[in-house]
C-alpha cells in the first residue's frame, strides 16, 4: 500500500469508528516476550498484513495492533495532530 491509501485507509476506520482518533492513557507499561517471525496470526488493523510490531490495549479491553509505520501514520492523520492530513477538516 501506497502512504496515501494508508492514509485514506485510516480516516476511513476512524470515521467508522473501528480506530479511535486518540491513543489510550498509558496506565501502566508491561513488558513482555517479543515474538517474530511468520508464525503470527496476527494482522495489522489498518493495511492488513501480517506481523504488526505495535499493540494498544484499551481500558475497554479493545486492542489495535498495528505496523510501526501505520502507527506512525495513524498518528499523522488523528484529529489533531500537529501534522494532521484530516481533510475532512481541512486542517493540515
Amino acid at each position: 500500500m501506497t502512504d496515501q491509501s494508508v492514509r485514506a485507509k485510516i480516516r476511513a476506520l476512524i470515521a467508522a469508528g473501528m480506530l479511535p482518533d486518540m491513543p489510550p492513557v498509558v496506565t501502566s507499561i508491561a513488558h513482555g516476550q517479543i515474538a517474530r517471525g511468520q508464525d503470527s496470526v496476527d494482522r495489522c488493523l489498518i493495511c492488513g498484513d501480517a506481523g504488526p510490531q505495535v499493540s494498544y490495549t484499551y481500558s475497554d479491553g479493545h486492542v489495535i495492533r498495528l505496523h510501526a509505520a501505520c502507527d506512525a501514520l495513524w498518528q499523522q492523520e488523528r484529529p489533531g495532530a500537529p501534522d494532521s492530513h484530516d481533510r475532512a477538516t481541512g486542517a493540515s
